[in-house]
């Protein structure tokens, strides 16, 4: 049962913003979570995400208390009176809640200062001039590791004043919350671009092999993990997905499909049996479209960007090989994707 003084308090807000001035795929997506978390604990509100760039639209597109409205632009230095039309609609707004999701972001800090509301939650800095604008103050030293948590950590420990801010219930997994349509339209589009790939009844392995900076492996990599498969798995069927230049990062080694809409791109990877994906926005979208992914790592920290959802595993790319990681894809598969 609901504590009365928690739902007086939920009866009270109506009116959020979170503030995640951030242009990136998955720092976006990292956001679903809390609002799963706020849409169950604020039924009747309406929450503003104040972000960047377009991918926050049609990330929350199915979310009905969300609005993605205020948008600042993806390079804001370039479009100085785009940010500044931003912040005046922002200064018109007036808040119940206002939540700075992360535990040090400067932009963040400064909308939390700019923007009207009651009251203003976030992490506390140890820094006066920075923490004197919060109402509601959380110690990040016990917060959990991954990001997709750490949101989450925050709303609990103001609401329910726990120490550790775990109680509730489960946390959240990402969730783009696809249709059943879309999830139909995008099997039958991964279906079209493996027509010539052998059985339809075979298992799909989705290959994506692009990363930023010292994230990506290099193609001779790839080529021996895909030899791997093949030699391991004859039947498999393997297709890479392109990033958003389109171009294959496997020169031709398998079959690939290029799908410029967010969404759609999210059904074809939940449409595979399986992703090998290094770190990075896609590798958030393939888990929040609730795809099964091998997740390799390189430079950032799996405890705190690492797929969540049961079935899907973080691997260190700078210590395993290929051949392990093919090893490792044919323990996840239906036994007779080797024949």
């Amino acid at each position: 049962m609901r504590d009365p003084k928690t739902s007086a308090k939920a009866e009270s807000v109506r009116r959020i913003v979170v503030l995640r001035p951030n242009h990136r795929i998955g720092n976006t997506l990292l956001l679903t979570p809390l609002m799963q978390e706020l849409e169950v604990r604020f039924p009747e509100a309406r929450v503003d995400l104040v972000s960047a760039g377009s991918v926050a639209r049609p990330i929350f597109e199915r979310y009905r208390n969300v609005s993605a409205e205020h948008a600042f632009p993806g390079k804001s230095y370039r479009h100085p009176g785009k940010v500044l039309s931003v912040l005046l609609h922002l200064r018109r707004e007036r808040y119940d809640l206002a939540i700075d999701p992360t535990v040090r972001s400067r932009a963040g800090r400064f909308l939390l200062r700019f923007v009207r509301a009651k009251r203003r939650l976030g992490f506390r800095w140890a820094d006066s001039g920075k923490d004197r604008v919060l109402t509601d103050a959380i110690e990040p030293a016990a917060a959990p590791p991954h990001h997709a948590e750490l949101p989450v950590y925050l709303l609990r420990a103001s609401m329910l004043r726990a120490p550790e801010g775990r109680e509730g219930g489960a946390l959240p997994m990402m969730d783009l919350r696809l249709s059943d349509e879309e999830r139909r339209e995008g099997a039958l589009a991964l279906e079209s671009a493996l027509a010539s790939s052998g059985s339809g009844s075979a298992p799909t392995v989705g290959l994506f092999a692009h990363a930023t900076g010292a994230k990506c492996l290099p193609p001779e990599w790839w080529h021996e993990m895909v030899r791997q498969l093949r030699q391991r798995s004859p039947a498999l069927r393997l297709i890479e997905f392109t990033p958003e230049d389109a171009r294959s990062r496997l020169d031709g080694l398998v079959p690939s499909t290029y799908t410029p809409q967010l969404r759609a791109l999210a059904a074809k990877l939940a449409a595979t049996a399986l992703v090998v994906i290094p770190d990075g926005g896609v590798m958030h979208l393939a888990e929040a479209a609730g795809a099964q992914t091998v997740a390799l790592f390189r430079t950032t920290s799996p405890a705190q960007y690492g797929p969540r959802r049961p079935g899907s595993v973080s691997v260190d790319a700078n210590d395993t090989s290929p051949e392990k990681v093919a090893a490792l894809i044919g323990t996840r598969l239906p036994k007779s994707a080797g024949a």
